[in-house]
């Protein structure tokens, strides 16, 4: 089968396959001398600036939205990636969004509008409508976490078979979840939080210390069927000092809001128990929480 090539412009044709040779895809067939040059437009360098292109994803302005876009930039920072120019404002940001009563309640109705149609309609009422019943007594009223876990675990209780709870239970864990770390109030949800970002911290840089090639032979040693997660953690490490940043601005903000820090049994406690463990001097520096 012969397919013809139609050039545009006139010129000479010099091939530089001979005919009946195999062809792969992007071979030069030949090079077309054009009759008159000055009729092709010659493709240029761009010299110009590329336009501004925002976010990468669309990042929504809800509060749970915004709050997870804090929680990951935080997050990148404490994995070794440099976000250090607006690591002080994502944390003022946090703070602020730890502090809004609105946060629970995002967040649980991101996860009612994702499990429409999956959850019973039943169940979903009388989550929406513990919701609603908290939000009109005012924003002072604490989110409905102990009766919206009733209001589920009666429906599993009179509705669901007892071999296929475990299940039904599963496929409500991001509900679960978010009822979990409010239970305590928003301020038992900030010290979760706080606590969480430090235990990232502290459960790498613990890795560490002495001899760096010591460390990193053997952790490719413990992890060695999951290398990326040694160059993870050396990543991090070698950023000890951008992150120590982050963590003693965290350690200043604990120490200044009043967060519960002296029972020895709470997780915040035993987090900055376990920092204060650490060979690193910045974490230790006196005059720190």
């Amino acid at each position: 089968m012969y397919m013809p090539l139609i050039a545009a412009e006139d010129g000479v044709v010099q091939f530089v396959k001979q005919p009946g040779v195999s062809l792969e895809p992007g071979d030069i067939l030949g090079i077309l001398t054009l009759d008159d040059p000055a009729r092709v437009k010659h493709a240029k360098p761009f010299e110009g600036l590329l336009p501004p292109m925002g976010y990468p994803g669309i990042v929504g302005n809800k509060t749970h939205q915004r709050y997870l876009r804090c929680m990951g930039t935080l997050n990148d920072i404490l994995e070794g990636y440099d976000n250090q120019a607006i690591m002080a404002s994502t944390f003022k940001e946090l703070v602020e969004l730890l502090h809004d009563p609105e946060l629970p309640y995002s967040e649980v109705n991101a996860i009612l509008s994702a499990l429409s149609g999956r959850m019973p309609s039943k169940l979903e009422e009388g989550i929406r409508a513990a919701i609603d019943t908290a939000k009109s007594k005012g924003d002072a009223q604490e989110f409905p976490v102990v009766r919206i876990k009733k209001v589920v675990e009666h429906y599993i209780q009179d509705s669901i078979l007892p071999h296929d709870r475990a299940m039904f239970r599963t496929q409500l864990s991001a509900l679960y979840d978010v009822l979990e770390r409010f239970m305590g109030g928003l301020k038992g949800h900030e010290v979760y939080t706080v606590a969480n970002l430090l235990s990232a911290y502290e459960s790498t840089e613990k890795l560490f210390g002495g001899s760096i090639e010591a460390r990193v032979l053997n952790l490719r040693e413990q992890y060695k069927d999951d290398l990326d997660k040694v160059v993870a953690l050396v990543l991090s490490h070698t950023k000890a000092q951008s992150k120590s940043k982050l963590v003693l601005s965290m350690l200043d903000y604990v120490k200044t809001s009043g967060l519960p820090v002296s029972n020895p049994e709470s997780r915040l406690y035993q987090v900055l128990s376990d920092l204060a463990a650490l060979e690193s001097k910045l974490v230790s520096a006196p005059g720190r929480c």
